[in-house]
């Protein structure tokens, strides 16, 4: 394969198709001495304000987001506005 003058190289298909790369894929490269790996790079899942803890490495008591700083303020208000709470 070619580089274009840009640096652009094409992926040839059957690779594009066995790794699952398409438009908006994002990959790396890893490079040692004159060799290069190129991996595809997976996205991050989203957290969760409820995986805090865990993600921080919190070993005490967890709190529920409701009982936080500010969960009182939401909860005087639903019960203002007579919303359910879960």
């Amino acid at each position: 394969m070619s580089v274009t003058s840009k640096g652009q190289v094409t992926i040839p298909k059957r690779v594009r198709q066995l790794l699952g790369i398409g438009p908006g894929s994002k990959l790396a490269f890893d490079v040692e001495g004159a060799d290069v790996r190129i991996r595809l790079v997976q996205p991050e899942a989203k957290s969760r304000i409820e995986d805090g803890p865990a993600i921080l490495k919190y070993a005490g008591p967890r709190i529920p987001v409701s009982e936080m700083h500010g969960g009182a303020a939401i909860r005087g208000l639903r019960s203002k506005l007579r919303v359910p709470t879960k």
